[in-house]
């Protein structure tokens, strides 16, 4: 997805207004909407770093440079977000070395199969 339809549906995922969102970025409604309608296409790289804070997502992801997030994982997110644990768990994996990574990625995969899932 290109930006102004990542910021869309990143909007309407939180259940934020147009005004709400401009009130956090200091832009009116207005420019929101240009914004996602892709009337104004070149969004200030300020103002792309505070929109993806808002919507807990890197820059990268917004501009549509990466897109992790697909029809089968969407329905994730609400239950991540929702889980306190979790995401400092995942705060720390994020953190750890790739090698380390994959020992943990071995261990869910071994349990959940030993789960019969």
């Amino acid at each position: 997805m290109k930006l102004n339809e990542n910021l869309k549906y990143l909007r309407n995922e939180k259940k934020m207004t147009l005004e709400e969102v401009g009130k956090k970025i200091s832009v009116s409604k207005q420019t929101i909407q240009r914004y996602e309608s892709g009337q104004i296409p070149n969004v200030p790289y300020d103002k792309i770093v505070l929109l993806a804070k808002i919507f807990d997502v890197s820059p990268a992801y917004l501009m549509g440079w990466e897109d992790n997030l697909t029809s089968d994982n969407a329905d994730l997110i609400p239950d991540i977000l929702s889980d306190s644990i979790l995401i400092e768990h995942i705060k720390k994996l994020k953190q750890l070395n790739k090698e380390h990574q994959n020992t943990i990625y071995d261990n869910i995969a071994y349990w959940y199969e030993k789960e019969g899932h």
